[in-house]
């Protein structure tokens, strides 16, 4: 085998994990990014505010107003985009 051959196929593989590399990257991007805008929207529909602002009750400072609902809907967040 020359040098040549040896130098291309070198290439071949560097050039090959680095397109790897980046697909997974760009895949790993898109989940985030799909998980923050889910969890961003969740907090849109059900905001962590307390209860004892609507009620005049004493509930205590770690009453959040949907607690229930919010935890489901984020629940079913996922990082991948399908």
């Amino acid at each position: 085998m020359d040098s040549d051959t040896t130098g291309r196929s070198a290439a071949a593989v560097v050039s090959a994990a680095a397109l790897a590399v980046g697909a997974v990257a760009l895949l790993w991007g898109a989940g985030e990014a799909h998980y923050r805008g889910c969890v961003e929207g969740v907090s849109a529909r059900y905001p962590p505010i307390a209860v004892s602002a609507f009620s005049g009750e004493q509930t205590g400072p770690l009453k959040v107003a949907y607690d229930k609902q919010r935890a489901n809907a984020l629940g079913s967040c996922s990082r991948t985009p399908w």
